[in-house]
């Protein structure tokens, strides 16, 4: 079956006007030259779609079934157009992201934009959570780059769901046997003024904090990492932070303290009038949904 949209067009317009001389001023074309292409369409499908006899023209009960069929079609090839013109351009998208994203998920987003959005690049401004979100707010990026934040979702920002990340009580392999039976384990923590510091204070039950002595505190995953890798504490850990080691058993999970689950990590915008910048985020969005971050 060769069906070509123009005949799709010409359909629409004639059953919306039930005059060929109509529709074929509007089409731009001789009305010999309408009629072909309708009698094309109706030859492809194999049945009439016009009944010629009455007056004004009449849709055929064919023709009715296949009117939204036509509209579907049409509208989909549009808007595949549309997302194929506005990805085409090369694009840089200012991304807004916290240290440890940065450090963890960005790579893995970029991998996957230019693998199936060639003309994108990125522009990565790293800052801690807050400054991270002032700077979606006042348009200094595009997108930002963050843990699930329901101030972000209450004020009507559009996010994109990218997955959900863990955090795992690790440390090195040859202590984890002493301080799982240990009365007090060195603790790296989170700083308490940020995200992942908060967060992993209110999963922690009062057993569990009693059991820990905090010895350094950072804003940065990275550096608690460096900091287990030299033998000065636990911490609770991304997993995608710490694949390798894990793997390469220099970094073992302690048991007796709980892995934190289900920590959503999403991409945020603010909402745009501007159609292009709709219809790109569309594209990204759908590059991204198939996307593993572990």
């Amino acid at each position: 079956m060769n069906i070509e949209t123009k005949w799709l067009q010409d359909f629409l317009i004639l059953s919306e006007t039930k005059n060929f001389s109509l529709a074929a001023q509007l089409r731009f074309v001789t009305q010999p030259a309408f009629s072909r292409r309708i009698q094309a369409l109706e030859k492809s499908l194999g049945c009439k779609l016009i009944d010629r006899r009455t007056n004004p023209l009449s849709l055929t009960k064919e023709g009715i079934a296949f009117q939204p069929t036509a509209q579907s079609v049409l509208h989909l090839l549009n808007n595949s157009a549309e997302k194929l013109r506005a990805t085409s351009y090369a694009q840089e998208l200012k991304i807004a992201a916290t240290h440890t994203l940065a450090l963890g998920i960005f790579p893995k987003i970029l991998k996957t934009l230019k693998r199936q959005l060639p003309n994108v690049s990125a522009e990565l401004q790293i800052a801690d959570a807050d400054d991270c979100t002032k700077l979606l707010k006042s348009n200094n990026c595009d997108y930002l780059l963050a843990f699930h934040d329901e101030e972000l979702l209450s004020e009507g920002y559009e996010r994109f769901e990218l997955g959900a990340v863990k955090l795992l009580p690790v440390a090195l392999s040859s202590q984890v046997n002493t301080w799982q039976t240990a009365t007090k384990v060195p603790y790296l923590a989170y700083q308490a003024s940020i995200f992942l510091g908060r967060t992993v204070d209110n999963a922690l039950d009062q057993q569990t904090k009693s059991r820990l002595d905090k010895v350094a505190s950072s804003s940065m995953a990275d550096s608690l990492k460096t900091m287990v890798m030299q033998g000065l504490g636990m911490a609770w850990l991304p997993e995608f932070a710490i694949e390798k080691e894990l793997q390469e058993e220099k970094l073992s999970i302690i048991t007796g303290f709980d892995a934190i689950n289900n920590l959503s990590v999403s991409l945020y915008r603010i909402p745009s009038s501007d159609h292009t910048k709709s219809i790109y985020w569309q594209g990204i969005t759908q590059a991204l949904e198939n996307d593993d971050l572990n």
